[in-house]
Parts: C-alpha cells; sequence; structure tokens
C-alpha cells in the first residue's frame, strides 16, 4: 500500500504569492483598492439622500403641504384690524386653509412681512401653499372691512342721509330719517342731545337729532347698521364740545425776541347752555362762508340776542322749507310760521339747522369780544365770488349794504336757477375735530341776514 506523502507547508515567498494570484480571485486587487472610495463615497451620498427625502416628505406633508392640492374651492377669510400674526396663524388652521400655524408664523418673521399683513376680508383656498397665503395677506388686495365716510359741516340730516346711500353705508333713506327722529333710541349718546330731551325742547323739531351728528372723516363698518353709524356721529359731537370748552383762554402772544407781549386771558363766558350752543353754532354755519367771520357773526347774534332784537337769519327760514342755493327769499317766504323763522320767533330758533362745525360751535361759545363791544347790530352778503359779509352798527347802513349787494344776490339767483343740477360729486373735504372749513356744499349765504 503505497504511503501517503507527508503534508508540509508551502513556504511562500512575495515572488511565489505574485505568480499564484497573477491570474486568480484577487488580480484586480489594484482596481479595488481604486474603486472603494468612490463606492464608499455614493453610497454614503444615496443614504442621505433618501434620508433627505423621507424628511422632506414628512416635513411637507406634515407643515407645507396644502390642505387640500388642486382645489379651487375659495373660503371667506377675515383678519381682523389689530390682529396679531399668531391670532391669524390660528384662524387659518381653525378654518382649515393651513396645516400648521408655526410654520405659518416662522415664514413671515423670517422674511419680515409681521408688518405688512393687511386687515380685511379674503378669498383663500385650500389648495394654497403656505407661501401664497402669506402673499395674499401681505399684498393689501383684501377687500376691507371699513369704508370711510366724509359728513360736511353744514350738511343737514336729509343731506347726510343722501349721501350715505350713494355711498352704499345704508339700504334705506327713509329708515335712517326715520331713525333721525327716534331721540328716545339715542338720546344717550349725546349730552346736549339727553339736555334737548330732557327739557322738552324736541319737540315740533322737523328732526330730533339735527345739529349733533358731527361733522368729520370718519372709519365705519362696511356692515355697520344705520343706528351704529348715527352713535358714531353722535359721540363725536361730544368730543368736539369738550374740547371747545375746554379751549377757553386766549393764546399768549410773543415778540421776536421771545418775551411775553399778551398774556393768555379768559375768553368770553356765555350764559348758553350746550344745546343752545349747537342751535347758534348751526346758524353761524350756514350765514357765514368763511370761517374767519364766523366769530363776528356770533358776535352779531350776541348782541341782537342781549337788545331783545329778533335775529332774523334767512337760514332759519330757508330749512324748513327746504330752500338751498338762493340769496333772497320771498314775503311770503319770510312771514312763515315756523319755530325755526327767526323773523317770526324771539330768542333763538326752535332747534338746530344743520349740523355746525367745530370751528362754528367755538365761534358760538366765544364770541368775537371787540365786535361785541363795537355794538356790530347787522351783517349781509356781499357777491357771492369772495364770500365775504358786509357788517354794519346801524339799520340804516344795513339798508345802505343791502341797496349796494342786491343785485349781486339777484344775478346769483338767476344764474342758480337757469343752471342744469349736476350729480353730487364726492365730498374732498376731510373736516377734523379741530378744523371745520365749510364747503361748496353749503348753502349760499342768504339775504340780509340778520336785517332789522
Amino acid at each position: 500500500m503505497a504511503r501517503r506523502p507527508k503534508y508540509s507547508r508551502r513556504r511562500y515567498d512575495a515572488k511565489r504569492l505574485h505568480k499564484e494570484r497573477e491570474y486568480g480571485f484577487f488580480w484586480y486587487s489594484w482596481l479595488w483598492h481604486s474603486l472603494r472610495p468612490l463606492l464608499i463615497f455614493l453610497c454614503s451620498i444615496i443614504v442621505v439622500a433618501g434620508i433627505t427625502s423621507m424628511g422632506w416628505n414628512y416635513v411637507y406633508s406634515h407643515f407645507l403641504m396644502p390642505m387640500e392640492p388642486g382645489s379651487t374651492d375659495t373660503v371667506n377669510f377675515t383678519v381682523e384690524k389689530n390682529a396679531t400674526v399668531s391670532s391669524i396663524a390660528s384662524d387659518l388652521v381653525e378654518q382649515k386653509i393651513l396645516r400648521n400655524k408655526g410654520i405659518f408664523k416662522y415664514m413671515v418673521s423670517f422674511q419680515g412681512l409681521s408688518g405688512n399683513i393687511q386687515y380685511g376680508q379674503y378669498e383663500l383656498s385650500p389648495g394654497m401653499t403656505v407661501n401664497q397665503i402669506i402673499e395674499a395677506l401681505t399684498t393689501g388686495d383684501g377687500k376691507s372691512k371699513e369704508r370711510q365716510i366724509t359728513i360736511v359741516p353744514g350738511w343737514t340730516v336729509e343731506d347726510i342721509a343722501d349721501y350715505l346711500f350713494d355711498r352704499g353705508a345704508i339700504q334705506d333713506k327713509q329708515e335712517f330719517l326715520t331713525l333721525c327722529n327716534d331721540a328716545e333710541q339715542f338720546k344717550n349718546e349725546c349730552y346736549a342731545l339727553q339736555e334737548a330731551y330732557n327739557n322738552g325742547k324736541l319737540t315740533g323739531r322737523k328732526y330730533a337729532l339735527e345739529g349733533y351728528l358731527a361733522p368729520d372723516t370718519y372709519r365705519i363698518y362696511v356692515d355697520a347698521s344705520p343706528e351704529d353709524i348715527i352713535k358714531t356721529l353722535l359721540a363725536q359731537t361730544d368730543v368736539v364740545m369738550e374740547r371747545a370748552y375746554n379751549n377757553n383762554q386766549t393764546d399768549v402772544v410773543y415778540d421776536e425776541e421771545g418775551n411775553v407781549v399778551e398774556e393768555a386771558t379768559a375768553k368770553y363766558e356765555t350764559d348758553l347752555n350746550e344745546e343752545e350752543i349747537i342751535i347758534l353754532a348751526s346758524i353761524i354755519e350756514k350765514e357765514a362762508a368763511l370761517t374767519s367771520d364766523y366769530a363776528k357773526v356770533s358776535a352779531v347774534f350776541y348782541n341782537r340776542l342781549a337788545q331783545g332784537m329778533r335775529l332774523e337769519s334767512d337760514a332759519t327760514v330757508s330749512y324748513p322749507l327746504e330752500i338751498t342755493n338762493r340769496m333772497i327769499l320771498t314775503e311770503d317766504e319770510l312771514n312763515t310760521d315756523s319755530i325755526y323763522n327767526t323773523y317770526k320767533v324771539d330768542g333763538l330758533p326752535g332747534g338746530p339747522i344743520c349740523n355746525p362745525s367745530p370751528a362754528a360751535i367755538e365761534a358760538a361759545l366765544y364770541p368775537d369780544v371787540s365786535f361785541m363791544n363795537e355794538g356790530y347790530l347787522y351783517f349781509c352778503a356781499k357777491d357771492m365770488t369772495t364770500q365775504e359779509l358786509e357788517f354794519s352798527k346801524t339799520s340804516e347802513e344795513h339798508q345802505a349794504a343791502v341797496a349796494k349787494y342786491r343785485p349781486s344776490w339777484e344775478a346769483f339767483d338767476q344764474q342758480q336757477a337757469s343752471a342744469t343740477p349736476e350729480p353730487t360729486a364726492e365730498p374732498t373735504v376731510e373736516p377734523t375735530p379741530e378744523a371745520g372749513q365749510p364747503t361748496d356744499g353749503q348753502q349760499p349765504t342768504a339775504e340780509p341776514a340778520a336785517e332789522g
């Protein structure tokens, strides 16, 4: 039996090892050493990309994806005035327009758009992305929940009703006018109105709220009711009256070096109450077209009241007869029986004849004392181009002024009679509680005011 040869371990040196591997398994060792780092890098990229994709899909689906991708449905969304970014985000989530309020707050803050969000009404869609929602809310194209209205000094309640109806602020003029005779409902909204109501002074007036609807520019809600609008105007009258009563001292006068030339002194102290001040202010508003004449007209009326003379203001005759844009009144019109006709009643008329400006109210409170002391008792309009008034101390002086200017009044009346009425234009004046300038919409000064 042949004997199995004894196993002996081969001794490997570098030469033998190289020879055996020349065509064996490890012949591409050098290529592996070259590709290995690249393969590791590519695998790492694939792993990272996979993780990133998974993360992005999670973030997008939970935070950024529209609530209903592709949806064209719209939702009415309202941003309230002074709303915070947090409250807006919460409302968006609540109305199912946005998935996550935190991402909305972060993106608005990161882009520095917190102060650019406009309040109003928007049509948003559940198909919008977060960026599209932010863009819609910051471009200011939302439908505002407010509208601006301007009540012009000298307007009557009926003028205001016409204007509000034309602006779309009220839907029924007659409803508004009816409310303006409901003093019981609004008496607690304005002190002067409450005073007149409690004293029984509203009886017989054309409109109980005439004179108490403060001229000014307002921002009101588009869905404000007629009652809400009236309450806003009445509340402003209290503000105007308070400011007027607090402005009871003259200004300090300084010379060029800053030295006091004239100390502040108390203005005229009237005996009229608030309701009477508003009545007088409404007459001043209608009789004087220039604010520089307000205190002078007031002084004339104070002097006539002090002497027991009737005011004889044509504007008080025109109001109940609804006469506008006419200077000369007929004898029959002047003899009309009315609580407003100061040719027939003693003292002040039975109520305001328009809604006066703050400037007219201040003039009623603080007449021109120098004019009072000089004894002026009459005034009349000059020609209508200047809108100035001619003041007189005696009846003779006044009659001479009337004769002088009457031809210009007649020419004005003829021109107005032949003129074709034009559509009412949008008021451009924006009166404030400090400055209420009369406008072309006012009734022209009547002839001859305060004629004795």
